[in-house]
This record gives C-alpha cells, sequence and structure tokens, in this order.
C-alpha cells in the first residue's frame, strides 16, 4: 500500500513538476514578446517621428524659397488673401 501511495506522489511530483517548467516557459515566452512588441512600437514611433520632422523641414524650405522667389505683387495678393480667410 505504502508503495502506491509513493509512486502515486512520486508521479505527481514530476507531473508537478512538468507542468511548471511548461507553465514558465509560456510566461517566459509571454514576456518576450511583450517585449519585443514594445521595442518595435517604439521604434516604429521614433521613425515616424522623424519622418514628420523632415517632412516639415522640406515644408519650410519650400515656402521659404516660395516668399524669397516671389515678387512684391504676389506677397500682397496672397497676405491679403491669408487675412480673409
Amino acid at each position: 500500500m505504502i508503495g502506491v501511495v509513493r509512486s502515486l506522489l512520486s508521479g505527481l511530483g514530476r507531473r508537478a513538476v512538468l507542468y511548471g517548467a511548461l507553465a514558465l516557459a509560456l510566461l517566459a515566452a509571454l514576456w518576450v514578446a511583450f517585449r519585443q512588441g514594445r521595442q518595435a512600437a517604439a521604434a516604429n514611433f521614433a521613425v515616424r517621428r522623424a519622418d514628420a520632422r523632415v517632412r516639415s523641414m522640406q515644408t519650410s524650405k519650400d515656402i521659404r524659397h516660395d516668399v524669397q522667389n516671389a515678387d512684391r505683387a504676389d506677397l500682397e495678393r496672397r497676405a491679403d488673401h491669408w487675412m480673409r480667410d
């Protein structure tokens, strides 16, 4: 009788270790996926922010070029139009 109980408990112990190891592996995989997702999102945000900065600098350059090359009458017409809106 004691031999049967001992074999059941030792089998339960091995099973508990197996399930514990599986749970730990699952938690580790979820943690790695979560961390990689956060890092990918941060990298994506940095790229989008840099692209927006480049676009704004290019727009500023284009506008500055247009204003410097426009004649006085065109600038006054644009200013009047801008003030009306």
